[in-house]
């Protein structure tokens, strides 16, 4: 990967300020980034160069635009590629490379891919394996849902991510207690670009109303990052996933290198499930992460994004293969050639994340025990003294503190030694 400083930059669209960090001391002088003023005036990072970033309303494209173009031509700047590493920064990014005459995913297939409905709408359209689906916007339309879905399902926003407002029932009470969460969270909800109050024009379905039902799945889960070349898909990564029942429906405790037969899917399989699964929501190129469950000897289709994943999986990753995912996300914007190493070289390492079990002000954090256990690779801390947390369902993100790299020595206790290592770890917090 180029680190060469020229005149040309790929524009980094509304990304958070500790991925802005890291990505302008890994590659300096190659990105461009497209920044929220109210996620600057919080960040604890170092403030990047006048002409590194564009500070502006994420929400308004056509500020955002106005302010971009402002920038370059005030800075001698021009465009080699966009990127995007965030959920409800897509949209803008797809707006913006149209504008602007970038490649990028269109629009329309962002809003598709976004929407849990159309998204799984489109692909029994195509044949994927995906779970049944429907919506509803009030108690009658949900009960006419359930009869249709039976149990065990899974009730969600419709554009949400994080799996944040994802609740798992298994019979009517638990689905009416969870559509009423669900609908009032929305109704009010802070981020208007996660949950806009509009659909695209032609599409009825409203972010703020629709509840999504999914019908619902079991089995192990995995994500995948991918590369897409003229709609033929390459696998660039794998990981295995392990829940915690006490995080919440969808949330990853512990994130794994599986061996390879273990999906039970053969990876060539899994490149042609991909391939369609991506072309069917109007993708050709880019890189995308997906994630699916294992069933039947086939991908069952849970979400496809035109992004690389996030979490702890860019810090695993690259512990594991050495692949940059945060890096490659350039090179794919700039067209550059890329090498993707065989899966079967990656060191089968896990990470667990750090969540905090209360409410309150963290006082203080102390890895210190947690790094002297031999299995420990590398840790690595978001939040510091100071941070406030709030916990589900007012908020699914701040209780993430940061997440531990080890290697684990029997892959069927990875979650009683990740459970351990964060046990290890010393948090204090105060009211």
């Amino acid at each position: 990967m180029s680190t060469t400083v020229t005149n040309k930059r790929v524009l980094v669209v509304g990304t958070t300020t500790d991925y802005i960090d890291i990505i302008r001391n890994r590659y300096p002088g190659r990105a461009l980034f497209l920044t929220g003023k109210n996620l600057r005036r919080q960040a604890q990072e170092e403030t990047p160069g006048e002409a590194e970033e564009v500070l502006t309303d994420l929400g308004d494209v056509k500020v955002a635009a106005t302010a971009l173009k402002e920038h370059l031509s005030r800075h001698g700047l021009t465009l080699s590629g966009i990127t995007c590493y965030d959920d409800e920064s897509l949209t803008l990014t797809a707006v913006l490379a149209a504008e602007m005459g970038l490649p990028f995913a269109t629009e329309k297939a962002v809003w598709i891919s976004r929407s849990k409905f159309h998204s799984k709408r489109a692909w029994i359209g195509a044949k994927v394996h995906c779970p049944r689906v429907h919506t509803a916007r009030d108690d009658e339309g949900l009960g006419a849902v359930l009869d249709r879905l039976g149990f065990p399902l899974v009730l969600k926003p419709l554009t949400g991510s994080g799996s944040e407002l994802v609740f798992w029932c298994r019979k009517r009470d638990d689905a009416r207690k969870a559509f009423k969460i669900i609908s009032q969270k929305l109704a009010d909800h802070h981020d208007l670009r996660m949950y806009p109050r509009e659909a695209l024009p032609g599409r009825s379905h409203d972010p703020r109303k629709d509840v999504v039902a999914e019908e619902g799945f079991t089995g192990p889960e995995y994500s995948c990052d991918f590369l897409l070349e003229g709609g033929r898909a390459r696998l660039i990564r794998l990981t295995g996933k392990v829940m915690a029942p006490h995080l919440g429906t969808g949330t990853t405790h512990i994130y794994y290198i599986p061996d390879r037969e273990e999906t039970g899917i053969g990876r060539r399989d899994l490149e042609n499930q991909l391939s369609l699964a991506a072309r069917s929501l109007g993708f050709e190129n880019g890189l995308l992460m997906a994630d699916f469950i294992s069933h039947r000897g086939k991908a069952c289709l849970l979400e496809i994004s035109p992004r690389p994943a996030g979490d702890c999986l860019p810090w695993l990753i690259l512990a594991s293969s050495g692949v940059d995912t945060l890096g490659l996300a350039l090179d794919v914007a700039q067209g550059n050639r890329i090498s993707i190493p065989d899966l079967d070289t990656h060191e089968p390492l896990a990470a667990v994340r750090l969540f905090a079990r209360q409410s309150g002000k963290v006082k203080r954090i102390d890895t210190g025990r947690m790094l002297k256990d031999p299995k420990v690779v590398e840790a690595t801390l978001y939040r510091r003294p100071g941070h406030r947390v709030a916990m589900p369902p007012s908020d699914y993100s701040s209780r993430i503190l940061g997440h531990v790299i080890f290697r684990p020595s029997d892959r069927f206790k990875l979650a009683e030694e990740g459970a351990e290592l964060e046990s290890l770890v010393e948090v204090e917090m105060e009211p």
